[in-house]
């Protein structure tokens, strides 16, 4: 594996470890409007972290399907 995606890859285990650690931690996990916050949160967080992973497939995935649009017409 290239060193550049082993780093990225041990980023982003040490912050969802950290983030575990959070929602497990008891005033949040026993409370519904921390952890509902946090769950909010932690979905775009992550939306935004793993970025350089699901963004090649949706442009990938979008010119097919713009592709398939234009042979359609």
């Amino acid at each position: 594996m290239h060193p550049i995606f082993e780093k990225y890859f041990n980023i982003l285990l040490a912050i969802f470890e950290k983030d575990i650690e959070i929602m497990s931690t008891p005033w949040v996990l026993y409370t519904v409007i921390p952890i509902v916050g946090y769950l909010v949160f932690f979905f775009i967080k992550w939306a935004v972290l793993t970025t350089p992973v699901w963004m090649p497939f949706a442009i990938i995935a979008r010119s097919f399907r713009q592709g398939v649009n234009k042979k359609e017409e």
